[in-house]
């Protein structure tokens, strides 16, 4: 389940990708993308594509974070589950890391639970690339 170090701030979210998260979470078998939508749905600002924020993490926007207790910045792309490949750094939205980025600013910590159980926390310390500041509303 995503948190954050701050009681449940509000984040943004484009009309697109919450329209194509909503259809990966009809999916026959993804109870988990429902649930984790419901939630983030509950917190967030939903603009046109046009209108969000380019220091907010979207679908296929390009980050750099640092994990607590690490050194070295990781780069990742924001990912629909079938492009992911965490090799490559394009990481699941459907992942609790993918999760947890999503919708949030840059500079902005954020924490979630490992597969393991464990909680991880990240700061988004920059976003390199977000395709609605290129004027890309369709990818």
């Amino acid at each position: 389940m995503l948190s954050t170090n701050q009681a449940a701030p509000s984040l943004f979210l484009t009309e697109l990708d919450v329209v194509r998260l909503e259809r990966l979470a009809s999916r026959a078998g993804a109870p988990h993308m429902a649930e984790m939508l419901d939630h983030v749905l509950a917190r967030a600002t939903i603009v046109p594509p046009q209108d969000i924020p380019h220091d907010i993490v979207t679908m296929n926007s390009r980050v750099t974070c640092m994990l607590a207790g690490e050194a070295t910045p990781r780069e990742w792309t924001l990912v629909y589950p079938d492009s992911a490949d965490y090799d490559a750094g394009r990481i699941s939205v459907l992942s609790p890391v993918g999760g947890a980025l999503l919708g949030v600013h840059a500079g902005q910590t954020v924490g979630f639970q490992l597969p393991d159980g464990r909680a991880q926390q990240l700061v988004v310390t920059a976003i390199g690339y977000q395709p609605e500041a290129h004027g890309e509303y369709t990818i």
